[in-house]
């Protein structure tokens, strides 16, 4: 052999090994980094690891047992709930899974997906002793906002307001898989038990949750709780559940899903009713016969064709149904939704008396009053509101509504959205604005108090 081919036969000996390292350099690192991961001995414990993520803090409870990792909490409160949160309930289970801090980055969501992945690393790092340990009770759960907190303490009070009837009774909303169901039994003592069941959420959080959220409701008395960490599309839901299950015992409903009638006798005729919605006025029209309500028509010219029209078509039906103006909201369309039911009220307030004048007359209350300046003053969510009614020949002109201990934000400007209510209905009985039920209802009993006056 030449010196030349020589040359060659080592040139090709060259390439092949070369190729031969690419080739096997994958596997081979693979290799090396599984070995060396199970070479790493964590110490049994809860640790807590976080990281920056979209919104803010992402934070990772890992508990490690002799057997590995044996359960991982992620929690991302700044974090949008429908894509953050709902990457981190996705997250979690792929963690146990992998039994790593490496996994897919959920799609859409890579930020959050990093900030887990480097929160689990983090608490791994404590747990084999490669950093410092950071005791869990030291990390605080994140403080409500002063608007939170007021909301929560005004929807407390309410609760303690509520008588609810003996009976066992359902609700559902949507949580993170599928549908979340309530079943609530109620006593003379209050609420007896809560069963949840959420077949399509994960077993190891969701329905872990749900376990969890049961004892809280009955614990707490009422349908708003605490959500557990790292589930809360599915605490949400759970609490939407209950809440409509309370809602049918608060209104002596039937048991276990039978629909709550108002127990009110209408004069047959057609009625109108009218409401803003999202984007102008909601028109119900309502026609009574001896049955009952025989049809609703809605019309919202102004509502978006695609979520607001076709929620009112929807609940057209729903009204028929329940029988009732009261019917649960669209999906995606809470004004124009609470805009048709406040329409058809209305309506329905009209037809309630035999006397009540059909299609579009003004439903006033049977009383005549004194033409004259009145006041009445009921117990508020933070003090006294005082309503200034001032009475003309032709019904209530004008309704002041001062309330100087109410939260600004929330009581100030529930009490501006009633004083028309009160004007447009000609009476002290209208829809209470939502989040405020306290400051409404005294509002209302300040107006009735100065009517009273005026008979």
């Amino acid at each position: 052999m030449t010196q030349k081919q020589k040359g060659y036969v080592g040139l090709g000996v060259m390439v092949v090994l070369a190729g031969a390292t690419v080739f096997l350099s994958n596997p081979l690192y693979n290799a090396i980094d599984t070995m060396a991961a199970k070479s790493i001995s964590y110490t049994p414990g809860s640790y807590m690891g976080s990281a920056d993520g979209f919104g803010g803090k992402v934070t990772a409870t890992v508990t490690i047992s002799e057997n590995g990792i044996d359960a991982i909490v992620l929690a991302g409160n700044d974090e949008t709930p429908e894509l953050g949160g709902a990457a981190l309930e996705k997250l979690a289970p792929k963690f146990m899974e992998a039994q790593s801090s490496q996994v897919d980055a959920v799609s859409g969501c890579t930020i959050t997906s990093n900030a887990a992945m480097e929160a689990v690393q983090n608490a791994l790092d404590q747990a084999s002793g490669k950093i410092d340990v950071v005791p869990v009770e030291e990390t605080e759960a994140p403080k409500a906002t002063e608007a939170e907190t007021e909301k929560e303490t005004e929807a407390a009070k309410a609760e303690e307001t509520r008588t609810f009837q003996a009976g066992t009774y359902t609700g559902t909303a949507k949580g993170f898989g599928g549908d979340v169901t309530a079943t609530v039994v109620i006593t003379d003592s209050g609420i007896e038990s809560v069963e949840l069941v959420g077949n399509d959420e994960t077993e190891e959080l969701g329905g872990a949750a749900l376990k969890k959220l049961s004892k809280k409701f009955v614990e707490a008395q009422t349908s708003t709780v605490d959500a557990v960490s790292g589930c809360t599309i599915t605490s949400d839901a759970a609490m939407a559940a209950v809440e409509q299950a309370l809602e049918q015992a608060a209104g002596g409903a039937a048991d276990a899903g039978s629909t709550a009638v108002e127990a009110v006798s209408y004069a047959a005729g057609t009625y109108t009713g009218t409401a803003k919605g999202f984007g102008g006025d909601v028109n119900a029209t309502v026609v009574i016969t001896d049955s009952g309500i025989e049809s609703v028509e809605l019309v919202g010219n102004d509502e978006t064709e695609e979520l607001g029209g076709a929620a009112l078509k929807k609940l057209s039906k729903k009204f028929v149904e329940a029988q009732s103006s009261k019917v649960d909201a669209v999906s995606g369309c809470t004004i124009t939704s609470d805009a048709a039911m406040a329409a058809v009220a209305q309506a329905l307030e009209q037809a309630v008396s035999e006397e009540a004048a059909p299609a579009g007359a003004e439903a006033a209350e049977a009383e005549s009053y004194k033409a004259g300046t009145y006041t009445g003053t009921a117990k508020g969510f933070g003090g006294d509101v005082t309503a200034t009614v001032v009475i003309t020949d032709s019904g209530i002109e004008s309704v002041e509504l001062v309330g100087n201990d109410e939260t600004e934000e929330l009581g100030g400007a529930a009490l501006k959205k009633l004083s028309k209510k009160f004007v447009e209905a000609q009476s002290s009985k209208v829809d209470a604005v939502s989040g405020c039920t306290i400051t409404s209802d005294a509002a209302m009993e300040a107006v009735k108090q100065a009517l009273d006056q005026a008979k």
